[in-house]
């Protein structure tokens, strides 16, 4: 199955960066295009998991589960909020 490409950017760059994209393409064996697309969704793929990503040591872990198992605070802003009729029209 091909997925149709929709999507386009466009850039700027100096001459170094220029010429930094095309030597490291030359040495992947890859279009210019193909290789600043591969390592620009490579790199987003890498930041969403470290953004989607908690690491905890065991006694983190502990603090942070004694914090979720504490009774809920009542946040009188909060009640006053959800008692208010919603603006959104209904359908």
């Amino acid at each position: 199955m091909t997925e149709t490409l929709t999507g386009r950017l466009n850039f700027r760059l100096t001459e170094e960066q220029e010429r930094a994209l095309r030597r490291a393409a030359a040495l992947t064996g890859q279009s210019v295009s193909g290789f600043v697309l591969s390592s620009a969704v490579e790199h987003a793929h890498d930041l969403l998991e470290r953004a989607n990503h908690i690491e905890l040591s065991a006694a983190e872990f502990r603090r942070f589960a004694a914090e979720l198992d504490k009774p809920a605070e009542v946040v009188p802003e909060l009640v006053a909020l959800f008692k208010r009729h919603s603006q959104i029209p209904s359908s």
